[in-house]
């Protein structure tokens, strides 16, 4: 009788139970997002304004809220925008591409990219074991410099294991990178110049080494039209190696008796840049999607850094800026070099849709 009474019982028990839960969940988890929120339009307000990167603003203003006290009421909030919030925006990274941007593209660019990345990712490793650091830090050091910089970093972090990556290595990755894209972005270009490449060439050095996708657009428009083309193209064959290289990485961080598991967030990405390429995206909503996916993203840089201390990341030492240094350097010396040896004769004149990824916030 019991058994039939809990049996008869349960359907409706269960989903008042649920919905207390959600709204348990949803009341504990509101301070911290509402503190994630408010950060994250003023980072957004301030890039606006300053042209600075909205995401590294972003994540600086989370170490403000965390050095605040906001520790103990908002945890749970913090903690939500950090991980589901932060899955949701690599999810939805997936609707800014589309594999027709690679139908009017050159061997030239194919070529770079699929040297390149790899190479990046194995001095990576070399590189990290060299300096004593974590394989997982490191793998996800030469994600940011060889794939889209903060975007690939956040997604390999999301695909590994908790006890495989604090949170403190994580952003000693996040907060070098868009500095070091800055710098590129005033240096290369000038660079191309002082190494004779014509406009093809230096929108496939752009597009090849320069780690944050607006930031390689809007180099290569400091050129010419052609080159910003270019550098886009180029850029989105980098991106478009993120989903493959999270699968892997998922998977072989989870062997050796662990379950694989794939992460969720890898087919929302693969399936939204399917339906990209097909078509099936109408501009209004490809812009939404991206949209979405920028702010899921800045939450998640506020989580982030409000999860972490600025004594903690300071403790890590000079490794991992090293690390990022020396992988931009090697990425930026093989690619010059493979566009020089490789480079032929070629139209000077690219039609694509790159313009509608032109000032990404990427």
């Amino acid at each position: 009788m019991q058994s039939r009474r809990a049996t008869g019982a349960s359907p409706a028990a269960t989903g008042a139970t649920r919905a207390l839960q959600l709204w348990r969940r949803g009341r504990d988890r509101a301070p911290g997002l509402m503190a994630c929120a408010v950060a994250a339009l003023a980072g957004q307000f301030l890039a606006d304004r300053y042209g600075a990167p909205a995401l590294l603003l972003a994540l600086l203003l989370g170490f403000a809220l965390f050095s605040a006290g906001g520790a103990v009421r908002e945890r749970e909030g913090i903690d939500w925008c950090a991980g589901p919030v932060l899955r949701w925006g690599v999810a939805l990274l997936g609707a800014r591409i589309g594999l027709a941007e690679f139908q009017q593209s050159w061997s030239l660019p194919l070529i770079v990219v699929a040297v390149t990345v790899p190479l990046t990712l194995v001095l990576a490793l070399l590189g990290g074991r060299l300096l004593g650091l974590p394989a997982a830090q490191a793998l996800v050091a030469g994600a940011a410099v060889a794939i889209c910089g903060v975007a690939a970093a956040v997604a390999l972090a999301a695909a590994l294991p908790r006890d495989h990556l604090e949170s403190r290595r994580l952003l000693g990755v996040v907060a070098v990178v868009p500095a070091l894209g800055t710098l590129a972005l005033i240096v290369y270009p000038t660079l191309t110049g002082v190494l004779g490449f014509d406009e093809i060439q230096a929108g496939v050095l752009l597009g090849a080494t320069i780690h944050d996708v607006g930031q390689a657009t809007a180099s290569g428009y400091l050129i010419s039209e052609d080159a910003g083309h270019m550098s886009t193209l180029t850029k989105l064959m980098r991106v478009s190696l993120l989903a493959p290289l999270v699968l892997l990485t998922g998977l072989w961080f989870h062997r050796g008796g662990r379950r694989a598991v794939v992460p969720w967030f890898l087919f929302g990405f693969a399936a939204l840049m399917a339906l990209n390429s097909a078509g099936w995206l109408t501009p209004a909503l490809r812009e939404a999607l991206s949209r979405a996916s920028h702010a899921c993203l800045l939450l998640a840089m506020v989580g982030l850094g409000a999860r972490t201390s600025l004594h903690q990341l300071v403790t890590q030492g000079w490794r991992p800026v090293a690390l990022l240094a020396v992988l931009s350097i090697a990425l930026l010396a093989a690619s010059a070099i493979l566009i020089a040896g490789l480079s032929g004769p070629v139209p000077l004149s690219i039609t694509s849709n790159s313009e509608e990824y032109h000032g990404s916030h990427w």
